[in-house]
């Protein structure tokens, strides 16, 4: 079992992973890129992105770990 600073640490960078690829979609945006290959590739990373912080999120034990205190 990971302990809560181990949990926060994997969401900060499952948080990160998932606004890069974000942003990323949103710099499609701005050129006007949807609907070509690149686009439905970053949206096929976005969501593979935001499934995994997801299933972290979801974990059973997750409730309990946010609400732990810091180790530090």
């Amino acid at each position: 079992m990971q302990n809560a600073d181990d949990f926060r640490y994997t969401a900060h960078k499952l948080l990160l992973a998932l606004d890069a690829s974000t942003l990323d979609l949103m710099k499609m945006v701005s050129i006007s890129c949807m609907g070509s290959a690149a686009w439905r590739s970053a949206v096929v990373v976005q969501q593979a992105s935001f499934a995994e912080l997801h299933l972290h999120l979801g974990q059973p034990d997750a409730v309990t770990l946010m609400q732990t205190e810091r180790l530090h």
